[in-house]
This record gives C-alpha cells, structure tokens and sequence, in this order.
C-alpha cells in the first residue's frame, strides 16, 4: 500500500510538472509572438472599428505638436515684425508649401525641430531636445488658449445672471404697475355707494 502511493505521488508529482512545464512554455511563446507594435496596431484598430475613434501613435502626436508649436512661433514672430502687412492666411499658406501642414509634415519632426534651432536661440540644436523644446512651446500655447476660452465662459455666465437678474426686476415693477392700477369703472360705482349710504343716514 504504502509503496503504491508513493508511486501515485510520484506520478501525480511528475504530471504536475509536465503540466507546469507546458504551460510556463505556452506562455512564453505567446507572450514572445506579441510585439508592442503588434498590441498597439491591435488597440488603434479596435478604438477606430467600435468607437469610429482614430488613435494617433507617437510620432504622429509629436509631429503634430512640432507643426503647430513651428507654424505658430513663426506666425506671432512674422505679425509683430510685419505688423499691418501680416496675413494669418497667408502665412498658413506659405507655411503648407515650405513644411507641409502641421497633420502632416513634409520632413521628420526632428528636421524641423532643428531648421528653428537656426532661427530662434532658445530651441537647442540636438534633434531630441529641439524636438521637446517645441513640444513644451506647443502644450504652453495650448494651455493659455484653454485659459482664454475658460474665462470667456465664466464672462458670459455671469453677463445671463446679470440679464436674469435685470429680467426679473423688470418683472416686479410690472407687478407693481397692476396693483396700483384701478379701474375707473370701480371707483365710480364706490363714489355712488358712499353717496347713497349718506343720503340713507341723512333721511333717518
């Protein structure tokens, strides 16, 4: 008996660590097959097939955020040395034709990046750094235009309180209008009763 359950442990034993060895290399090979552009293509294509939602990939957020930190930089610098001659449609023109547009560049973030190296002091020559340094320009921007638009709102909520406010004292003096309206007709008739009540009490 004693010799039989070893020989059931030992097998029992032996099946687990087949079973264990399968599955530890079924894992491996699956996890080996699955590379990070493989999930990232997987997620992008499900995010676009249920929800209609196309998911940009890195390089295309980072060469959008360098076209437009570029195209905007460039814009602001041309007004204030151009000033009344400066056309924000014309410059979005000349933009598209020497960079392409800020959704689609014509050259690599990284080229651009380094052509405003030549032209602004502040943007670092080394690609990856001229790269961020545009980056940072493009989500300040964006960030004060959110501010802005913040604060329009904030200004036009409290302009429909005031308006409200003006509504509803409009409202009240028409209520005191009607209180102190009497009608002609009323009044009379009063005038008519007390005269009679008189004459009642003088007769007695």
């Amino acid at each position: 008996m004693a010799t039989a359950s070893r020989r059931t442990a030992r097998s029992a034993s032996k099946n687990g660590a087949s079973s264990n060895g399968k599955s530890k290399a079924k894992t491996t090979r699956t996890s080996t097959n699955v590379t990070p552009q493989k999930l990232a293509d997987t997620l992008i294509a499900a995010a676009q097939k249920k929800f209609g939602v196309k998911l940009d990939t890195r390089e295309e957020r980072i060469g959008k955020k360098v076209g437009y930190a570029t195209r905007e930089r460039l814009g602001k610098n041309l007004l204030g040395l151009a000033k009344d001659d400066f056309s924000w449609d014309t410059w979005n023109k000349i933009f598209a034709k020497i960079f392409g547009e800020p959704t689609a560049l014509k050259y690599p973030p990284e080229v651009v990046a380094q052509a405003m190296a030549i032209v602004y002091h502040d943007v670092p020559t080394e690609p990856e750094a001229a790269v961020q340094a545009l980056i940072d320009y493009n989500d300040r921007s964006l960030e004060e235009r959110n501010r802005r638009e913040r604060e329009e709102r904030e200004k036009d909520d409290d302009l429909n309180d005031i308006e409200e406010l003006l509504d509803d004292d409009d409202e009240l003096d028409d209520e005191s209008e009607d209180l102190d309206f009497v009608d002609e007709a009323e009044d009379e008739d009063l005038e008519d009763f007390e005269d009679d009540e008189l004459d009642d009490f003088d007769e007695e």
